[in-house]
This record gives C-alpha cells, structure tokens and sequence, in this order.
C-alpha cells in the first residue's frame, strides 16, 4: 500500500506537442484596409447613377476609391441637395461593405485652375460643410486624401497651395473631423508643412506617381535631408526613409506609373523594395495598365512559396500587412502548477503594418469539447514589416488543440493569416498531448 502511494505521488507529468503544418499558402487574402482598389466619379450636383457599379463586388476587392466632384459649387455653397447626394453615394458602398478611399475635389480631368472657386473662403466654406457629412461614415471611410485643391484633387496646380492655406484647411479638418478617419497629403513635404514639430496623428501619404520617374513626377526633391529645410522636398533617398518612418503607424498608397526609365531601372527585386520601403498599402487596379502588364510578365526570383509566380500575383498579395506564423513553441512551467508556456512567433511579410485596433485570440478546444479562450497581450499595429513578433500565454495542461486568430475590433472583422486557416479563419497551431510518466 505504502508502496503505490510512494509511486503516485512520484508521478511526473510531461506534454508532448505536435505542431501544425505553418508553411504559408499562395494567394492574396481578402483582409480589410489593404489591397487594390478601383475609381469611381461622381459629380455631386447630379443625381449618382449606380448602374455601372453594379456589379463591382463580384470582383473580390475590399477597397474602393470613390472622386466626388463638388465645382458645380465653385461658386457657391452647397446646398442640401448635393449633400444628400454624398450621402446617397457613401451610403451605397458602405451597404456593400466596401472600405472608402474618399477623395473631394473640384477637377478630375487637370484643370482646377479653371474650376476652383476665386476666393479661398469658398474653399473653406465647403470643407466646414463637408466634414460633418463623412463623419456619418467615418465606419466605413479608410482614408481620406487631399484637402479639396489641385488637378484630380492631388494638390499641384492650384492657387490655394500657399503655406498658410494649406495650414488652414488642415486646422478645419483636423478640428472637426474624426480621429477614425486617416487623413492623407500628396507629399511628405506637405506633412512637415502641416506638422513642424514631427508629431504624428492620423495624417498619412498617397503619391500618385510611383515609379512615374526618379522623383516620382515632382513627390520628391534634390536637396539632401543635412542641407534642407524641414518643410522642401528632399531628394529621393531621404524622403523614402522618412516615408519608411512615418508609415509604420498611418497609411501610405496610390497608383503606380511605368515611367521612361522604369525597364532601364527597375527590376522585381527593386521594385518591391521600393514599395515596401514605401509601406505600400493599396494601389489603383487599372492604373497604369502599361506597368500592370509588365508584373504580370515578370516573374517573382525569389526562393520562397512564391518562386515562379508573376510579380503582379506577389505584389497583390503583399499590399499592406500579410502576418504569417513561422513557429510555435511551448514549455513547461512547473509540475505543480500544471502550467506550460506558448511561445508564437508572427512575421509580418507584406509591404505594410496594419493600423487599426485588433484582438488576438488563443483557442484551447480540449479533447472533452470544453474550451478555453485567451485576448493575448499584443498590438498588432507593432507587428512591424519584415520583423518577427513573439507573443507568449500561460496554457493549463490539458489533451487539446490550439487555435489563434484574430478580429479587428470595431467590427470583428476577421484578420486571415497566410497559414492554412479553419472554416472560422483560425489557425491550427498544433495538437498537446497531456503524458503521465511513472518515475517511481
């Protein structure tokens, strides 16, 4: 009798863990705020015709840029008809659960010169009228870009492009509008304009350029950074760190242009550095089609999952944030508290972070169907580009399976991984097995 008691409570527990196949799966994942997106214009005097975009979400994008064009009013203000139509227009998209690229503008074909309105304090006039109209959506609106002036609404060309202007029309927005909403500027030199002591907030980048030529068209100076202003353009190498900085907490996205030089200079190694160093969030569909064409000719050299595919396939799927499981450990704590330790290891591999709140959730489904949930202690607007994030939980010692997903959190929207996922978008990490050995 004294014997088997002896021997009971020399009984040792141990854990054997299998882990889960994590290698990463091909193919672009239809996460939110990233990816390509589509145009779409409007005049906002007229009454929005919606036939064309009818069929728009069989395409499988989350984004879509939407251009109102307000120079009917250049002379005026608007009046309830047209900002109801606004309305009329964000309300279809978000219906159909689309993320906005809003951009307002009075030219969308390259002659705000002409269709501006005269006097600035129009201008202000439509962005105090404005704001309250997008804060209804602001669930549904990603970025909003420009501050209403330029050719296409991309601030060049414009009488109202003045220091002090652009400051003014940044204060009312910034005053009025909502903290939910990224706001972004043409030119890393016109958000140092708009922020002399380097504080960030929700301001981020688009250039609508890229590749266009070797200062992206005019989006980048000569002048090195020791030698320059804080508030000129900076020659091309700078203004990318500064970028490769600044994006890493607010978006930064656009289209991209098959300049002159572009075959001569670029390759698929250098174009992806550029768009990672970049952080490259979301890119226009159809423009250029001419550079389009080109990545789906060349191919991805990289010795990876995606060795062979088009660089166009590697780059639809590295637009903004991808997170990938490279590994998952797990440890005892001790034999008495029947504890052990998971250790997951998560590399973002995509081009940018992801900016907005998430919840990351460890599932325990045990073999007796009883389950245990854990919200890990992360934020995973620091899982950084190309950095490998350790996240870590106590687990008690139970015979069961292990699942980790994640949701963004003002809407539970799923956030896929690119491991091999379950029907719920979680990912198995693997399988413990709770052992008893005798020592006695």
């Amino acid at each position: 009798m004294r014997r088997w008691f002896h021997k009971l409570l020399a009984e040792k527990s141990d854990w054997n863990f299998q882990k889960a196949d994590l290698r990463e799966i091909k193919g672009k994942l239809e996460n939110p705020s990233r990816g390509w997106y589509r145009i779409y214009t409007f005049e906002v005097e007229k009454t929005p015709d919606f036939q064309p975009m009818l069929w728009c979400d069989l395409e499988g994008d989350t984004l879509v840029m939407i251009i109102l064009n307000i120079g009917a009013y250049k002379e005026k203000a608007l009046d309830e008809q047209g900002l109801e139509h606004i309305r009329e227009i964000l309300r279809f998209f978000a219906k159909k659960q689309y993320e906005i690229i809003l951009r307002i503008t009075y030219d969308h074909e390259g002659k705000a010169l002409e269709r501006e309105p005269f006097f600035f304090s129009v201008v202000t006039g439509h962005m105090q009228q404005l704001i309250p109209v997008w804060k209804e959506f602001c669930e549904h609106i990603f970025v909003y870009q420009g501050l209403l002036i330029g050719n296409w609404g991309e601030m060049h060309t414009s009488r109202f492009l003045h220091p002090l202007k652009l400051k003014e029309l940044w204060r009312i927005l910034k005053a009025e509008s909502s903290e939910e909403i990224f706001c972004a500027v043409r030119k890393p030199s016109y958000w140092r304009l708009l922020h002399p002591n380097g504080e960030k907030d929700n301001m981020g980048l688009f250039d609508d350029a890229i590749f266009g030529s070797e200062n992206h068209l005019g989006t980048f100076g000569t002048l090195a950074r020791s030698n320059a202003a804080w508030d000129v353009p900076w020659r091309k190498a700078d203004e990318m760190e500064f970028e490769d900085e600044l994006c890493k907490t607010v978006p930064n996205g656009g289209e991209a242009i098959c300049g002159e030089q572009y075959l001569a200079l670029e390759n698929p190694l250098s174009t992806i550095e550029t768009l990672r160093k970049m952080h490259i969030t979301y890119l226009n569909k159809e423009y250029d089609k001419k550079l389009l064409r080109i990545w789906k000719d060349w191919k991805w050299i990289g010795q990876d999952v995606w060795q062979s595919s088009s660089l166009y396939e590697y780059i639809e799927s590295h637009l903004g944030y991808r997170f990938l499981v490279k590994d998952v450990k797990l440890t005892s704590v001790s034999n008495a508290e029947q504890e052990g330790i998971i250790t997951i290891e998560v590399e973002n591999v995509g081009f940018a972070n992801f900016y907005e709140e998430a919840e990351v959730l460890l599932e325990q489904i045990e073999d007796s169907g009883d389950s245990n949930r854990w919200v890990l202690d992360t934020d995973i607007r620091s899982w950084d580009v190309g950095k490998v994030t350790e996240v870590t939980v106590r687990i008690p010692k139970r015979n069961s399976k292990l699942y980790l997903s994640v949701s963004r959190k003002r809407d539970a929207r799923s956030i896929c991984f690119a491991n091999q996922r379950d029907v719920g978008d979680r990912v198995l990490l693997g399988q413990v097995t709770f052992i008893k050995n005798s020592i006695g």
